[in-house]
């Protein structure tokens, strides 16, 4: 069920995975993936989007939605970037950066840092919650401190075997275990899930 030919998948490069974690947001994976090339392609760095005008960015990321939002977002992002020189493989520094959380930060830290880390949103938390049958403290999980300790704990160790760990549990989230009518009976989970088995109990 992977999407393996996702490009900001495969990106080594931290502004990359930025612009790609940024387009993400309140939109679709098609959706981005029709805009992401085309914008690296124009601001292959952040100094190239400084130099660039709000109305051509706006132009670009109206296909998204919010594009107002997006492009002043942008367009700070990439300055403080360029005062910095580049991204940094530091979280605390990360999460400083305007627009930056604790997920946007961890998927730069896994995919181009090489870091070990969660990629602990919504989605994630569905699948933690159900298959431990763990209830989080907060009424967003992806921001509950406990929900990313069990999460941090899951991760391999091995760079490449995180990151595959993480994609697997996102597209799984996201084709299987959804949030409304999951399909347990195809989920390779099922055999360990604490919700799974709820509902073949109650079958």
């Amino acid at each position: 069920h992977g999407d393996r030919d996702l490009p900001w998948r495969r990106a080594g490069d931290g502004w990359a995975v930025l612009v790609a974690a940024m387009l993400l947001r309140k939109t679709t994976t098609s959706q981005v993936v029709k805009v992401y090339g085309e914008f690296l392609r124009r601001y292959p760095t952040p100094a190239a989007l400084v130099s660039a005008s709000v109305e051509e960015l706006r132009e670009l990321l109206k296909p998204l939605g919010i594009e107002n939002q997006r492009a002043q977002l942008f367009k700070r992002l990439a300055e403080k970037l360029a005062e910095l020189g580049g991204v940094p493989c530091d979280r605390g520094a990360l999460k400083r950066l305007p627009g930056v959380g604790d997920y946007a930060a961890s998927e730069v830290l896994l995919v181009a840092c090489g870091r070990p880390e969660p990629l602990l949103d919504r989605n994630m938390a569905r699948v933690l919650q159900r298959v431990f049958g763990v209830r989080p403290s907060k009424s967003r999980p992806h921001t509950d401190p406990e929900m990313w300790a069990l999460a941090r704990s899951l991760v391999p160790q091995d760079p490449e075997l995180a990151k595959e760990f993480n994609f697997g549990v996102l597209d799984l989230a996201r084709k299987i275990c959804t949030a409304r009518k999951p399909k347990c009976g195809e989920c390779p989970l099922r055999g360990v899930c604490k919700y799974a088995q709820n509902q073949s109990g109650r079958d």
